[in-house]
């Protein structure tokens, strides 16, 4: 009766895999996903370590290319999840597009990817979004600006979020 239990405390844990996206310019700014699908996963953008949205990211069928999503964490039950941006991902590698480049012309380089309109979204949705009578955005903070300088940039992927970045070489 306890032989299962005493061969389960002798076998390797198995830590669930990670892929983490990290701002190529704000390191405080991450992107954690589990490894746990193929096609897409889900995890958080964090700020120093703590949730702020909701992310998602997979491989689309047919035409093919990468999507993402980015969507708010409800405080409660009876919040609703809304949603802050959903489009393509953009992959670079190097200097050259991850779709694009022919084979022929392809040369090494960092794997990037980019999140287009992330930036525009998150400056709109933005709670406390208010101006000063001169124009000037009121809830600036160190979080705040750190997040909208990591969305208007490129996202370095670790090793393991390859089978998430599907165009690199």
């Amino acid at each position: 009766m306890l032989a299962p239990l005493f061969f389960s405390l002798l076998l390797p844990a198995h830590a669930a895999e990670t892929c983490i996206f990290i701002s190529q310019y704000e390191p405080d700014v991450t992107i954690e996903v589990g490894t746990k699908g193929v096609s897409d996963t889900k995890g958080y953008l964090q700020y120093k370590g703590s949730p702020v949205f909701r992310f998602s990211t997979g491989i689309r069928s047919g035409y093919g290319g990468q999507y993402f999503s980015i969507d708010t964490i409800p405080n409660s039950l009876s919040d609703k999840e809304e949603k802050i941006v959903s489009g393509s991902v953009i992959t670079i590698i190097g200097d050259q597009s991850g779709t694009g480049t022919p084979k022929e012309k392809r040369k090494r380089g960092i794997n990037k990817i980019f999140f287009p309109n992330f930036g525009l979204n998150y400056w709109y949705s933005i709670e406390g979004n208010k101006k000063s009578t001169d124009s000037r955005f009121l809830g600036s903070t160190e979080k705040v600006n750190s997040i909208f300088n990591a969305s208007e940039g490129f996202w370095i992927p670790s090793e393991i979020c390859k089978k998430y970045v599907p165009y690199g070489w």
